[in-house]
């Protein structure tokens, strides 16, 4: 039985007292490590999701539901994962996929 909630609602993102304030979208692209630090719900199918880099940089992303979240409301706070960004033909720097890594800090294979 599931007991962790996919994502925080903005109800519960608010009243959670996580500001957030530090993190930014991307402009830049490639392929990071990352833990995820939080996550919330946004409109339209979406999916927030609060990363520390490996480098020190924060980033806020989002993840979209015709996409599967890839993978990311399934995972829970803390996970360790590889992260990849890339400019869309707009100009847009977007997720566009995500690993999970294994605790010896390898990607894991499925």
């Amino acid at each position: 039985m599931r007991t962790e909630k996919r994502a925080l609602s903005w109800q519960e993102f608010l009243a959670s007292g996580y500001h957030g304030l530090d993190y930014q979208y991307p402009d830049f692209e490639g392929t990071f490590a990352a833990t995820m630090v939080c996550k919330r719900w946004g409109k339209r199918n979406c999916l927030f999701v609060y990363l520390d880099l490996a480098d020190g940089r924060k980033i806020l992303t989002a993840a979209w539901s015709d996409k599967g979240y890839l993978g990311l409301a399934e995972m829970p706070i803390g996970s360790r994962i590889m992260v990849t960004f890339v400019r869309s033909s707009t100009g847009r720097v977007n997720l566009r996929s995500v690993e999970p890594v294994s605790e010896g800090g390898d990607a894991v294979i499925s």
